[in-house]
């Protein structure tokens, strides 16, 4: 029975020890001459969630377990976190702490201890706002060769060129 995913790695409930979630959210502090100051609720921040899991050669290789975590932390690419058939949503791995416990005779590990720090992955479109000018329009400029043709007769007309 599986308790926790991330991406393609499943942790089974032998591998599976605790995890731990942390919410914050932002507050502004605005100081005032006179007090008491005011705060804004500016919104939440990201989530960040640790997880301890472990791996043992009963179960699975923990060597090859334990490298595709870092491979997926490498590549840097959210990936959707469901535990206990919960979706928490999209996830990068920040850190991954290893601790090997146990080594058989040829020197492969027998259990290895994980400690994974995640951090919630948001799609943020960029932010963009539209200039506005406080500029007014000049008004049309009329056109001084257009009052003058308006205003010209036809016996008025004088040719240019003579013979």
């Amino acid at each position: 029975m599986h308790y926790a995913s991330l991406g393609d790695i499943v942790f089974k409930v032998y591998s599976y020890l605790e995890h731990r979630e942390t919410n914050e959210y932002a507050v502004a502090k605005h100081r005032t001459i006179f007090a008491p100051s005011s705060l804004q609720f500016l919104g939440d921040e990201l989530l960040s969630l640790e997880i301890k899991v472990g791996f043992h050669r009963d179960f699975c290789d923990p060597l090859e377990e334990y490298q595709k975590l870092k491979d997926i932390a490498k590549e840097g690419l959210p990936k959707k976190l469901i535990i206990a058939e919960q979706v928490y949503g999209d996830f990068v791995i920040e850190s991954i702490t290893a601790e090997v416990k146990q080594v058989d005779m040829w020197g492969k590990p027998i259990v290895i201890y994980c400690n994974v720090k995640l951090t919630e992955y948001r799609e943020k479109r960029p932010q963009t706002r539209e200039i506005r000018t406080t500029k007014k329009k000049a008004p049309a400029k009329k056109n001084k060769n257009s009052q003058q043709q308006q205003e010209i007769k036809p016996s008025q007309y004088k040719p240019i060129i003579t013979r």
